[in-house]
């Protein structure tokens, strides 16, 4: 039997049954009996499954499995007791029958009404709110009791996204296992202050957001963990606004703390190297492949009386005389980690009072931007010779 053959449906109007949720009809008005071709009562106790197709029973025990006290529309599709398939759009409601536990109420009207949109866009949101709580990246919804007022000077604005009464919309499991919820508690139902308190971090945060018209990627915060830990994390977000009113603003949210202490351990590291490098006695300087100064210690500076500025960016040839070529300093120098130049150079610093002789070691390193060039350099004292002459000296020899 078609569709068709059960017009009853559409002369009834609405339908209304009561459905347990250990599977059996609780009740059923005299309507929907009427439409299905059974006596009045003849349901009561009967398995449900027996009125609704299979997909129609998913949808009743997925309303069952959400406990949720918001009722939802659902596209359900009964079956008459002569087989015909009878289309409704339902509302269905949760709730506490005294004698037969929790129940559902389906509220049904013929499918093709105004209803059938409602009933799509509920299935869309379901579908989507679906593959967002099943993500394994950390989402969220916020919104505000009074809606943040965008046209109020930044200070104001700042102050209304933590007072105004924000709440999470919609939060999914990843974002409450990364914030460490309490078991048994839903992390929906905290208040926002608990995770994104108001710091001066997030205060920053809030005032990148608003100049960035609420549309950012990676923007940075320091959020608190309900196990007491504080954690630097990673936002891409977006708000959503009408006229001058932010009614609500969502995203993603990424926990980059090791990132952080990596990058704070990193920069600790290379103060105390960039340190211990400048205290050298000795002078030195770092060249590129191509021979230009890259970086130079204080004893460099001292040496050739001019500040770091202006050596980097000068090339070897430029500052000594007798140095030779850079290939030839790279070739020279020994595979080994430990080795220097297989012999000490020597060459000549200029200087606008005249030359100084020095002696030079070079050893290669290499970076992701090359081979690099690391050169120590040392004073070489004059000879006095007999007579009191100072001693004759070659560059290079």
């Amino acid at each position: 039997m078609s569709r068709s053959d059960a017009p009853g449906l559409f002369r009834s109007g609405r339908m209304v049954d009561v459905l347990s949720a250990d599977g059996t009809v609780v009740s059923m008005d005299e309507a929907q009996a009427e439409c299905l071709g059974l006596a009045p009562g003849e349901a009561i106790a009967a398995p449900w499954s027996r009125l609704y197709t299979q997909e129609a029973r998913d949808r009743i025990a997925g309303a069952f499995a959400a406990l949720s006290a918001v009722p939802r529309v659902l596209p359900l599709m009964l079956r008459t007791a002569q087989g015909a398939l009878l289309p409704t759009t339902a509302v269905a409601e949760l709730f506490q029958h005294p004698e037969a536990g929790l129940c559902l109420r389906l509220n049904k009207w013929p499918a093709g009404g105004d209803l059938d949109e409602v009933a799509a866009l509920a299935e869309a949101n379901e579908v989507l709110s679906g593959i967002v709580a099943a993500s394994a990246d950390a989402g969220w919804s916020m919104e505000w009791t009074d809606p943040i007022d965008l046209s109020a000077p930044e200070h104001e604005i700042v102050r209304q996204v933590f007072e105004n009464g924000p709440r999470w919309r919609f939060c999914n499991n990843a974002m409450a296992q990364l914030y460490r919820t309490p078991p048994g508690e839903d992390f929906n139902n905290r208040p926002v202050a608990e995770t994104f308190p108001r710091t001066p971090e997030n205060e920053d945060f809030i005032r990148r957001l608003i100049r960035a018209d609420f549309d950012m990627n990676g923007s940075p915060s320091r959020d608190l963990r309900y196990d007491g830990v504080f954690i630097d994390v990673e936002n891409d977000v977006r708000g959503h606004i009408r006229g001058n009113r932010l009614l609500r603003m969502w995203g993603t949210v990424r926990d980059v703390s090791k990132h952080v202490r990596r990058e704070t351990q990193l920069k600790d590291e290379i103060a105390f190297l960039q340190a211990v490098l400048a205290a050298l006695p000795d002078p030195v300087l770092v060249a590129d492949r191509r021979g230009m100064v890259i970086h130079v210690n204080m004893a460099a500076e001292a040496l050739f009386e001019a500040p770091a500025d202006l050596l980097c960016g000068s090339g070897l040839d430029e500052l000594m005389e007798g140095i030779g070529s850079v290939d030839g300093l790279i070739a020279d120098a020994r595979v080994s980690l430990v080795s220097t130049a297989r012999a000490p150079f020597l060459a000549e610093v200029r200087l606008p009072g005249g030359h100084v002789k020095v002696e030079g070691t070079a050893q290669t390193f290499d970076l992701p931007g090359g081979t690099m060039l690391a050169i120590c350099l040392r004073h070489v004292p004059r000879v006095i010779e007999r007579g009191g002459r100072p001693g004759a000296f070659t560059a290079g020899g």
